[in-house]
């Protein structure tokens, strides 16, 4: 029975859950992190407006491990978060990271091979952080379980049902991977091409430039699927660019939002992964290489100017 749970993470997708678990669980849930981040969260949380001050788990001091953490912090983040999730967890712990890609659970499993720890996604929410404020209109749906579920284990249930009272849409899929896949076969497509292009999500349908590309990098997954066995079927492409092409059309992918506020992107879990499935599967990837290099060179360069204007600014 999970009784505490903790997020480690309070981006537009932890800082949604937090604030919606919060009203649920109150001093029962927990943001985690170090001294430093303690002390920054004890102003609290913004989320559509309001200020939230859920508990905070500092994993510098001592305290009881959780039943449940929750990890919403983005791909380029996980590593340095190992230290803090090791201090909120014991062997009883469950694990759910919800971050986006392919290869997030097969890390956190390989640091913690004790630990029980699940596959999952949120599929169609419309969080986002805009400077220190979490906003949202739709909670979307969080997509859990192990790599098959045709039988539920019991965590997994307990996990979906910790969710589902507290108002989060909780599901749990027979093929997790299959979704996993094709959440990141949405990702390759909908955020790369967002960033090569500019374009809200109105301009998906409205120009076949646009879908072309969009059919072209999410191919190459396709093609990497079937080598590795994830039932990942051409419908499945098709079904993307039509959910795609019929999303709100104001609506930005986060990717572009990264960008946009010249934010480190996660550019390495979309094209740079597909990369080295490629690689490894010895299936050419000439678009995702392309996207890879272009996004990660505009990436680099807003960095390093940042980096300057603060160096110049000390002086």
């Amino acid at each position: 029975m999970i009784k505490t749970a903790g997020i480690i993470g309070t981006g537009a997708v932890g800082g949604m859950l937090c604030s919606l678990l919060y009203e649920e669980y109150r001093e029962n849930l927990f943001v985690i992190g170090n001294e430093k981040r303690s002390q920054r969260m004890k102003k609290g949380l913004s989320v559509n407006g309001r200020r939230i001050y859920p508990s905070i788990l500092n994993t510098e001091k001592e305290h009881e491990p959780l039943d449940l953490v929750i990890l919403c912090m983005k791909n380029y983040d996980l590593e340095n978060s190992m230290q803090d999730l090791k201090a909120a967890v014991n062997e009883n712990s469950v694990i759910l990271p919800l971050l986006n890609g392919v290869t997030a659970t097969d890390v956190v499993k390989k640091a913690f091979p004790d630990n029980r720890v699940l596959y999952g996604i949120v599929m169609r929410t419309d969080a986002a952080r805009i400077n220190y404020d979490v906003m949202f209109a739709t909670c979307g749906e969080i997509q859990l379980g192990y790599a098959q579920n045709e039988v539920c284990a019991k965590e997994v249930v307990e996990v979906r049902d910790y969710l589902l009272k507290a108002g989060v849409k909780a599901v749990i899929y027979p093929d997790m991977m299959r979704m996993l896949w094709r959440k990141w076969m949405i990702n390759i497509g909908a955020n790369q091409i967002s960033v090569l292009t500019g374009a809200k999500f109105k301009y998906f349908g409205m120009f076949d430039e646009i879908k072309v590309l969009l059919r072209a990098s999410m191919k190459e997954i396709l093609d990497i699927a079937k080598a590795e066995k994830i039932n990942l079927t051409q419908q499945d492409l098709d079904d993307v660019v039509d959910i795609l092409v019929n999303y709100p059309p104001e609506k930005k992918t986060s990717m572009l939002q990264d960008i946009e506020a010249q934010r480190r992107t996660e550019i390495d879990s979309f094209a740079g992964t597909v990369m080295s499935y490629g690689a490894k599967c010895q299936i050419p990837t000439p678009v995702n290489t392309m996207l890879y290099y272009g996004i990660k060179a505009r990436e680099r360069v807003y960095l390093k100017e940042k980096e300057e204007e603060l160096l110049y600014a000390g002086e």
